[in-house]
């Protein structure tokens, strides 16, 4: 670990563009990264541990004022980050959870007035009133292949966990109790895992499912009527290893 900062535009310093990882004279740095200003004063503070970037991150205005503030663990965003404006006013709030992911977005303008917010359900489309699959009133009829909140078909969105504090993996839409609009899978960290549609009770349009990598597993085209069209299903390289319906060439 450097007991020192080096400056950024230390001509040994050398970042990964796609990693974001550091070297320093050909090896992994540990340590402090600064970016000085002609008068010595700090524009910016990087910290890193064997090449990663880890611990705080902070940014100076010339008067140094913050202008902002947060924290990377193995590489990744975690916790809170935020933005002001150069008289101190908040800018921006993200929260990251400890793989990394997004829970909110938040951005204000100079009055102070909320311009954006996101979080984990507006990114994945999910509605306010969307019920967690866990909810003891929900229930699925194998029988009648039919969904139910309480005694009552149930209309509106299921969404599920893979544990209480893990992000949403599955969306599923149902009226009258049976699938009717989007479905939707993701992997932990939020890369889509799959898509698929129903409407009139059958699976409609392109569905589409990837590996973890982000490559295409399979892709099936259905009619309006829910008649298969075309399926072609792809290696984890990419290679096409099966086809089936038209447009086979």
């Amino acid at each position: 670990m450097s007991d020192d900062p080096i400056e950024l535009s230390d001509p040994d310093v050398v970042i990964d563009a796609v990693t974001g990882r550091l070297s320093y004279r050909g090896e992994p740095y540990s340590g402090a990264v600064i970016q000085s200003r002609p008068d010595g004063s700090w524009r910016e503070y990087w910290s890193y541990d064997d090449g990663d970037r880890e611990g705080d991150w902070t940014g100076w205005y010339p008067d140094g004022t913050m202008r902002y503030n947060g924290e990377f663990y193995r590489n990744r965003p975690v916790g809170t980050w935020q933005e002001w404006y150069p008289d101190g006013a908040r800018r921006l709030e993200d929260v990251y959870d400890i793989e990394g992911t997004l829970l909110t977005h938040s951005v204000w303008n100079p009055a102070g007035e909320v311009i954006e917010f996101e979080d984990e359900r507006t990114r994945k489309g999910i509605t306010a009133d969307a019920v967690p699959a866990d909810d003891p009133e929900l229930r699925w009829d194998d029988e009648q292949a039919r969904m139910y909140y309480g005694a009552e078909p149930f209309t509106g969105q299921e969404f599920r966990r893979p544990a209480p504090s893990s992000p949403i993996t599955e969306l599923a839409s149902y009226t009258d109790g049976y699938p009717d609009g989007p479905s939707r899978g993701w992997f932990l960290d939020g890369t889509p895992r799959y898509i698929r549609d129903y409407a009139d009770r059958h699976p409609v349009g392109r569905w589409c499912e990837w590996f973890p990598t982000g490559i295409r597993k399979q892709e099936t085209v259905f009619a309006a009527d829910g008649a298969l069209l075309t399926r072609t299903e792809w290696d984890e390289t990419g290679v096409v290893t099966a086809r089936y319906g038209e447009n086979r060439d």
